[in-house]
């Protein structure tokens, strides 16, 4: 099993959830104690994707698809949940290992209480870390907002001993990742004391008795407050405490002068002085601490598999972990295929039966407002959850690994666009084109518009056999029967077509080409049929 060698190495897991706040926040820490909050925006521009570009992101609403599954605890388990469906895996070892793990979080309930437990902790405190993390600390003021990130940063490590055994591969690098932080000096210093010393911040284990060092103090006032009165009383108290010697007045002045000096350092100078000399280069060394920035994924990461056990748990729809394998070319089956986006909000969801294999090319047909774009979204919203080893909404699937997945939607060009939309729309399908091999899902809503009728044939066709060539799977919404019954006449691709009864939609695709159009009844639908405009030019008098 590669499932400890199959997580994100370490500079990509620092990376993501320490320095990238380092950097740019991707994490905002909350104003006026609020809790943490992800910015999804900054972590697509931060990390593109090397299987589903950024356009293909957001024309599948790939944040409605993460808002919708979302039952985090944390600003850091959302923003790895995110990760996982905008960064799908490609290894099918480590999308089993995850499911493996989904299967004994949802087979022990011990084992859930005790992560939501834990997660709930760390998010109560995650804010401070943040804070700490996108220099939000003020100099003046950083005492409180410190201690809470050391005592955030220090309960991580707590968290294997306070569980039940684990047993699953997965489970276990996590928690391995736990335990190599517990044991490293970092963590040495956010749970125990922290020393300034010639070679930089240590911890206590790192000091001898010998090494010169000053201890970091994380509050304004230390024990040597009482010195300054102590002295000033001395004169007073002395006498009274049965001492004959006497003391001297210059005592009184003397403790006072101490007193006031002592109140000026701990409230003006001792809170920047600590900030520049500690408390920053602690930040910088939890920036660059291999072991700290994958505990705090390993975190991310233990949130991300409770939020799809509960989400799975909490919908009334059916669901299952999906048979993944990595094939030569892609494949996707599913029995009682369900978009997850409109099962956040809807109970009476259609289910479809879909079959992308050994097809090539599937034509899908049927006038609009049928459910053909809701399909195509429902296949590749469940293709990011099954390769991110996530529970998809299905009865039974089986899902073939894609190394890229392309939605192209029709674009209208700007005013920038010397080619109009033929050009603009034939850029972005020539870009989808050349990164696409055999394991590839490609979905095309209409190809080559913008031009003649003859000419959208000839290029439509001449690029879907192109597509037919390399042999992934591309599935083509169209209105264009002429080009489907090219295709079936010579044997290639499967067609659907959007089934209607009664004039209505039943959302449900079946085999076959849809010939019949329905612009008139939607033209009546929305008052813009003939009737309606020759009403309309009658009442004004047009003639």
């Amino acid at each position: 099993m590669k499932s400890l060698s199959s997580l994100p190495q370490t500079d990509e897991a620092r990376d993501f959830l320490v320095a990238a706040n380092e950097r740019q926040t991707l994490i905002r820490h909350g104003e006026n104690r609020k809790p943490p909050s992800l910015l999804p925006e900054t972590l697509l521009k931060l990390y593109p994707s090397p299987v589903i570009d950024g356009e293909t992101l957001r024309v599948i609403q790939v944040l409605q698809l993460h808002r919708a599954v979302d039952r985090t605890q944390s600003a850091t388990g959302a923003a790895v949940l995110l990760r996982s469906l905008i960064r799908p895996s490609t290894d099918p070892a480590f999308i089993s290992a995850k499911q493996e793990a989904l299967g004994e979080i949802a087979s022990s309930e011990t084992l859930r209480r005790a992560l939501s437990g834990f997660l709930s902790e760390f998010s109560r405190r995650e804010g401070a870390l943040y804070r700490f993390f996108n220099k939000g600390i003020f100099a003046s003021f950083p005492y409180r907002d410190i201690q809470k990130a050391r005592r955030c940063a220090a309960g991580i490590a707590r968290l294997p001993h306070s569980f039940p055994t684990v047993r699953t591969p997965y489970l276990r690098a996590l928690m391995s990742r736990l335990d190599a932080y517990r044991a490293s000096p970092l963590h040495s210093m956010m749970e125990g004391a922290v020393f300034r010393t010639f070679a930089g911040l240590r911890p206590k284990s790192e000091v001898g008795f010998f090494t010169p060092k000053r201890r970091f103090v994380p509050r304004r006032f230390t024990r040597w407050i009482a010195a300054g009165p102590a002295v000033a009383a001395a004169p007073h108290v002395l006498p009274y405490l049965g001492f004959d010697a006497p003391a001297s007045s210059a005592m009184t002045v003397l403790g006072l002068v101490w007193t006031g000096l002592y109140l000026f350092y701990a409230m003006f100078l001792k809170p920047v002085r600590d900030t520049e000399n500690v408390i920053e280069p602690l930040r910088r060394k939890c920036v660059a601490d291999d072991a700290f920035g994958l505990a705090l994924d390993a975190v991310g990461r233990l949130d991300e598999l409770l939020s799809i056990d509960t989400w799975a748990g909490e919908l009334p729809h059916a669901t299952v972990l999906p048979e993944v394998k990595d094939g030569s070319r892609h494949f996707f089956t599913a029995r009682g295929l369900k978009n997850p986006v409109l099962a956040a909000f809807q109970t009476d969801i259609v289910p479809n039966d879909v079959s992308l294999v050994d097809a090539g090319l599937t034509f899908i047909t049927g006038p609009n407002s049928g459910g053909k774009t809701t399909v195509c979204k429902s296949v590749v919203h469940n293709q990011l959850l099954a390769q991110m080893g996530s529970y998809v909404l299905a009865e039974e699937a089986a899902v073939g690994i894609a190394d890229r997945i392309a939605y192209q939607a029709p674009a209208f060009d700007g005013l920038q666009d010397a080619e109009g939309r033929f050009g603009t729309e034939l850029a972005r399908t020539r870009d989808i084109f050349f990164s696409t091999g055999p394991k590839s899902l490609v979905i095309l809503d209409e190809l080559a518009e913008g031009t003649t009728h003859e000419e959208k044939l000839r290029e439509s066709y001449g690029i879907l056999s192109d597509f037919h060539t390399i042999g992934n799977n591309t599935v083509l919404v169209t209105h264009n029967h002429a080009l489907v019954d090219r295709f079936a006449q010579e044997g290639r691709g499967q067609a659907l077509r959007v089934e209607f009864r009664g004039g209505e939609p039943t959302y449900r695709l079946v085999p076959g080409v849809s010939r019949v159009s329905h612009a008139v009844r939607i033209a009546e639908r929305i008052h813009f049929s003939a009737e309606d405009r020759r009403r309309y030019l009658k009442d004004k008098g047009y003639g």
